[in-house]
């Protein structure tokens, strides 16, 4: 498996993860990586640093509080948390 289709794989993980991670805190089901956080109903301070905590307690990973509210989707998110894993 090339570097390249092995960050591709670990990126697609880590996406899924986090929209279960985001879905579970919302409690909103059948968001996309495209969901952005200020349009969620159930989107308060309160649940950003719920979310904060369960992905570092999932991913074994500390996330900056600046990078990580200025983040707008799903997906931005994953690449953030891709990045903090790979420089573990």
């Amino acid at each position: 498996m090339s570097d390249a289709s092995l960050s591709d794989a670990t990126l697609s993980d880590v996406t899924g993860r986090l929209v279960g991670l985001v879905e579970q805190v919302t409690e909103l089901p059948g968001l996309t990586t495209e969901s952005r956080f200020q349009n969620l109903d159930n989107w308060t301070s309160l649940a950003a640093l719920r979310l904060l905590t369960d992905i570092e307690d999932t991913f074994g990973v500390q996330l900056d509080l600046r990078a990580y509210f200025a983040i707008a989707d799903i997906d931005q998110l994953s690449e953030l948390v891709t990045s903090a894993l790979a420089a573990r």
